[in-house]
């Protein structure tokens, strides 16, 4: 009854989509108890935005790991390949999502708030990612991605405008997938590290 309220379906509707999810092994349904098989979830959110459903309403149903490997799999979608969780040997830094595709790599933060913050807390993320990826571009690490440069970019799951802040992008989820596709009309306007 529960999700056939959050979610809008009638309860006719909700058991066909449970028993669909069960054949898929996607979910093991016991009684009134739905449990997502190992990423399960991220493929019912993939379903549910073949469905309609909207992309940042999605992202909310989702823990923060389950946003991280979210935007992997749209960066995978849009033909970059992925490291998450990248960590560099020898030091405590790491990047949750770091995409290349070409000569050119986006270093990602992901942030699953479900509120926007003050301008000086979102400045101090920024400064921290921008460190990090600078770092990483040092690193001898980075020389087996070969890659020209790297952008740092912040994800949030808030829905608001998407700004820059030192010419780093922080954009919401549901304009990620434009962002992505209007990335090198912009590269103008963002900050690049070499």
């Amino acid at each position: 009854m529960e999700i056939a309220s959050k979610s809008g379906l009638s309860l006719e509707v909700l058991k066909e989509v449970l028993i669909f999810l069960e054949k898929e092994n996607i979910a093991k349904i016991n009684g009134n108890i739905v449990q997502f098989n190992k990423g399960g979830k991220l493929l019912t959110s993939i379903l549910a935005l073949k469905l309609g459903s909207s992309i940042d309403e999605v992202s909310k149903a989702l823990s923060w790991k389950d946003f991280e490997e979210f935007i992997s799999t749209i960066m995978i979608y849009n033909s970059y390949i992925v490291h998450k969780n990248f960590r560099l040997k020898n030091s405590k830094i790491e990047i949750d999502v770091l995409a290349f595709k070409d000569e050119k790599g986006l270093a990602i933060d992901c942030k699953h708030w479900y509120r926007s913050i003050g301008l000086s807390i979102m400045s101090k993320i920024v400064d921290a990612q921008i460190k990090r990826v600078k770092k990483f571009i040092m690193s001898d690490e980075a020389k087996k991605f070969n890659v020209s440069y790297i952008i740092p970019v912040i994800v949030t799951l808030y829905n608001e405008q998407e700004l820059f802040i030192s010419k780093v992008p922080i954009v919401p989820i549901d304009k990620f997938s434009n962002f992505l596709n209007e990335l090198d009309s912009m590269l103008d306007r963002i900050l690049i590290i070499r």
